[in-house]
């Protein structure tokens, strides 16, 4: 029975995190201009990034099977006030145009607009667009951020589940918790951060463009948990840090 507990308890932490990550994900302020809309009569699928960390030019693309549609887009850099236009062009099911690679941390602003029977239709309507470029950053180093702290949070909701276990390895879990956020705050944020401003094998950016206060709170808010945990027997310490965690996740990062 209490092997099931367990089980039960783990999936039960497993379902909160992906759940909390998806919601995070679609309702975070980078999340792309996304939707669907109609242009004389024929539909168009659109993606717009908020981000762009490549190596290439930005492919900008709108999805439709359309052959009688064109368009083009008006953007402009935030340090020129020049504006320039580019054609968007027809190439297996979508029309796509490609703006320069711009210099990390440099934002551009762009229009969208449709052609087809003599109209125009801008694309989302009345909506002008922002990009932030930043340097490519490896899959790996992406890869690796991601996982560790979906793994500190997985971890910190499972020591909040532990409040209903007569016996628990809650301290253990504090500590995996702690190295978990630690080591994303205090090591994979400062190298993304370097591949994102373009200074891998540069002098090193200041402190402050290294490190971000949202990130590193939480290794501060599981250190502060796990002192609490290892000098108290009380199950309360399991509990709050797992609510400040989800709270602190929801509301800062």
């Amino acid at each position: 029975m209490e092997k099931k507990q367990k089980l039960i308890l783990w999936l039960s932490a497993i379902l909160l995190a992906v759940l909390l990550s998806y919601f995070k994900s679609v309702t975070s302020a980078n999340f792309p201009v996304t939707g669907t809309t109609a242009v004389n009569g024929e539909k168009i699928t659109y993606a717009f990034d908020k981000l762009f960390r490549g190596k290439e030019d930005l492919k900008i693309s709108l999805r439709t099977d359309a052959n009688s549609l064109n368009g083009f887009i008006v953007w402009q850099s935030k340090i020129s006030s020049l504006k320039d236009t580019v054609q968007l062009k027809k190439e297996k099911g979508f029309l796509s145009c490609s703006i320069p690679l711009q210099k990390p941390k440099i934002e551009i602003s762009y229009q969208v607009f449709v052609q087809g029977n003599n109209s125009i239709t801008q694309i989302p309507a009345g909506q002008t667009l922002h990009t932030t470029f930043w340097g490519f950053v490896p899959q790996s180093i992406s890869s690796t951020l991601v996982i560790t702290f979906f793994l500190g949070l997985l971890l910190s909701i499972r020591i909040g589940l532990t409040y209903f276990e007569p016996q628990s390895k809650s301290k253990t879990f504090a500590i995996f918790t702690l190295i978990s956020f630690s080591l994303y705050g205090l090591f994979l944020v400062p190298v993304k951060r370097l591949f994102e401003l373009g200074a891998v094998n540069q002098a090193p950016p200041q402190m402050f463009e290294m490190f971000s206060l949202p990130d590193l709170i939480f290794a501060f808010i599981w250190l502060v948990v796990s002192v609490g945990m290892f000098n108290s027997r009380s199950k309360i310490w399991s509990a709050a840090g797992a609510v400040v965690t989800v709270v602190a996740y929801l509301l800062i990062r």
